[in-house]
Parts: structure tokens; C-alpha cells; sequence
């Protein structure tokens, strides 16, 4: 029987449908606390714009991208950074909303599942999580 192991599980609340997480994103010696939705959909990490700020980015020099979703569309500006969530670190390219009234941080496949083991039991209201090579 296949087995896997994980380094952390974390037991999150359900006060609404989104499955959130504590997040620290660093950029050098600058780190900002927060909490984010880890989102199967979403295809790459969103952050609040005021988060870019706070860690020191002059948001509109990253990489802009432009996305689509199935009702509207967005643009957001990528910078590199660390993402720690329940203890584990991996290093990104995520995004910040370009339009600072959008109140919402994912966690997407790109730039965080890709780099993570996770294993979710929701009827238990816990995930599981270690990094992508964790033994």
C-alpha cells in the first residue's frame, strides 16, 4: 500500500468556504505575516498589493501577467520570495494584485503546490504538509 509522510498538520477553521493558512512571505531581511487561501484552481500565488509594500517592492517593476478567470480578469505584478507556511520554506515568483482595493491572498499551483507535499482531510478540518523532498 502506498504510503506518504509529512512534517506538519494543521488543523484550520471553516468560518467560510476557503481552507486558510498562516503564511510569512519574506523578501531580504523584510517579513510580513498573513493569512492565505490555498486554492487547487488558482494557478499561481495572488497577493494583496499592500504586501508588496510592506516587503520593500515597488510593486509595478515586477513582471507584469495578466490573468483570466471565468468572469473577469486581473493584472498583478510578480516579485521572488520566501513563502513559509507551518514551518516549511520554499522560494517563488507569486504575484501582487495590481489593483489594491482586492482583498485576497491564494496559495496556487504554481509557486507553492508545486514545491510542497500536502495532503488534505476535510471532513477533519486538517492538512498535512512537508516539503516536496521531505523523506
Amino acid at each position: 500500500m502506498p504510503a506518504l509522510s509529512f512534517a506538519r498538520v494543521h488543523s484550520y477553521a471553516s468560518q467560510d468556504a476557503s481552507i486558510t493558512v498562516p503564511v510569512v512571505l519574506r523578501a531580504g531581511t523584510a517579513a510580513t505575516d498573513l493569512l492565505a487561501s490555498i486554492d487547487t484552481g488558482s494557478s499561481h500565488c495572488l497577493f494583496e498589493a499592500s504586501y508588496a509594500v510592506e516587503l520593500g517592492f515597488d510593486l509595478k517593476s515586477g513582471l507584469l501577467m495578466r490573468f483570466r478567470t471565468a468572469n473577469s480578469h486581473f493584472e498583478a505584478y510578480g516579485h521572488e520570495v520566501d513563502i513559509e507556511v507551518l514551518g516549511v520554506v520554499t522560494h517563488s515568483l507569486v504575484y501582487f494584485f495590481a489593483d489594491p482595493t482586492i482583498q485576497k491572498n491564494v496559495l496556487g499551483r504554481r509557486g507553492w503546490m508545486d514545491r510542497v507535499r500536502m495532503g488534505l482531510v476535510d471532513h477533519d478540518r486538517e492538512i498535512y504538509l512537508a516539503p516536496y523532498d521531505y523523506a
